[in-house]
């Protein structure tokens, strides 16, 4: 270290000790064991010196934060619609700035400086906002308002810079009070798993207001006699753009369409939202339905059909980003055990399952409305259920957060569409719906992501 460095140094150390209007040249050279003459070969005055230290922050800011190894399950818990984002790069930043601020010695010392002297000096006061106030806080909101604009996001770019970033101002303060370095950052790193996972379940949810209403405008592409003709059941198609509302299943993800009957839900994931789609039926033809997405212009590098029992996938472990099932959960999945053993394991750690099932408004089991026995008998009437049934089924699985279990808005619309076919089943399913079954009936959606 040369003597021009050495008075850099030591100043900067005396300034976060006393303050920088408190400490004179004097004081420093003494500090140094020289002369205020050899100081002042290095350096015009004090306030050159505090010039140095300014363009030494400025130069290293950044690169002393990047040479901060990151910890390497920083972002294990995080859901992969956050990861290589800019998000994810401001995680990353957040932690190694606080690190940065808090261990290294240069950095540590000048934030110090900083905060004695910003309540009595107008340009101290200027750059404690900029390294450590108004600046990052303005730069999160500016990051969180693009992630509103994007979908990953649905509140208040404000309110959501201010949760992130108050905890990183709060835990450098808890730092200076003499906390242990390596538990505060194990802390923050926490902080940022938790944000992210309420981000993710806000963005799960819909918004309940009188005003809100679902237009399915990816559905009108669907809704010619040609396509309609293929349902099975209350228009899967609508159901599935509702699900789909504010996924949060990234582009180009692997997705297994579980009980995709003739695999009109599973062109629509493949067209309408770019996932590479294995629409996995036990009854359907898979040669017919192959034949069906080519002459949709879809190859089967974008979709293909499997054949496939729900008991027993033909897959490998972790095979899967997303499982996605409409109208056809609530014929397997109703077993407790059924998701731990036998459709988690083909979804990858980070994982989402989006499920939409037709329900009952309340359990009526007990004694089934007359409307509801003019088109099924009990034992057909036992596939659906209410909110609380399928919340006590979910929760018995491990390794998998509940992110949403609410009724849908589809309900009168896409029964409407079913009633509209002229086959058998939706003529006999006419009886109940036409003598007023519909206000016994929802539809259910269910959002998991496997931990």
């Amino acid at each position: 270290m040369d003597t021009k460095e050495k008075i850099l140094q030591v100043a900067l150390a005396l300034f976060a000790r006393d303050g920088y209007e408190a400490v004179s040249v004097s004081m420093i050279a003494g500090e140094l064991g020289m002369t205020k003459g050899a100081l002042y070969k290095h350096y015009e005055n004090k306030r050159a010196i505090f010039d140095s230290i300014v363009r030494r922050m400025e130069e290293n800011d950044y690169e002393n934060a990047k040479r901060f190894h990151m910890p390497e399950d920083l972002f294990e818990k995080m859901p992969d619609r956050y990861r290589s984002t800019e998000f994810e790069q401001l995680c990353a930043y957040t932690l190694a700035q606080f690190v940065y601020w808090t261990e290294d010695s240069f950095a540590s010392k000048f934030r110090k400086m900083l905060s004695l002297e910003r309540y009595r000096n107008a340009e101290m006061n200027a750059l404690y906002q900029q390294y450590l106030g108004a600046g990052p806080l303005h730069y999160v909101e500016e990051l969180m308002g693009q992630m509103v604009e994007t979908g990953l996001a649905n509140e208040s770019p404000r309110y959501l810079a201010l949760d992130f970033y108050a905890p990183v101002y709060t835990l450098i303060s808890i730092y200076d009070g003499g906390g242990d370095p390596a538990e505060l950052a194990a802390s923050l790193k926490e902080h940022m798993e938790v944000f992210v996972r309420r981000l993710e379940k806000r963005a799960c949810e819909l918004t309940e207001s009188e005003e809100y209403k679902m237009e399915y405008p990816r559905s009108k592409k669907y809704s010619s006699s040609k396509f309609m003709s293929m349902i099975m059941g209350p228009n899967p198609v609508k159901l599935t753009e509702e699900l789909m509302t504010g996924h949060l299943i990234k582009p180009g993800a692997r997705v297994c369409d579980l009980g995709s009957g003739n695999g009109l839900t599973s062109l629509f994931l493949a067209k309408e939202y770019g996932f590479q789609v294995y629409a996995s039926d036990l009854w359907s033809d898979p040669e017919e339905n192959n034949a069906f997405f080519a002459a949709q212009g879809l190859g089967p590098e974008q979709l293909q059909a499997v054949k496939a029992d729900a008991m027993a996938l033909p897959f490998q472990e972790e095979f899967f980003d997303a499982v996605v099932s409409v109208d056809s959960y609530n014929y397997f999945g109703r077993d407790k055990s059924y998701l731990n053993e036998k459709l988690l394991p083909y979804v990858k750690h980070g994982g989402y399952i989006y499920i939409a099932v037709p329900g009952m408004v309340k359990d009526c089991h007990d004694r089934l409305p007359r409307e509801l026995l003019l088109s099924w008998n009990p034992d057909q009437l036992e596939y659906m259920h209410d909110i609380p049934y399928w919340r006590g089924i979910i929760s018995a699985a491990k390794g998998v957060d509940i992110l949403c279990i609410q009724q849908m808005e589809s309900n009168e619309e896409v029964w409407q569409d079913w009633l509209e076919q002229d086959n058998p089943y939706a003529i006999g399913d006419r009886k109940s719906m036409e003598a007023g079954a519909g206000k016994y009936l929802n539809f259910i959606k269910i959002i998991l992501r496997k931990r």
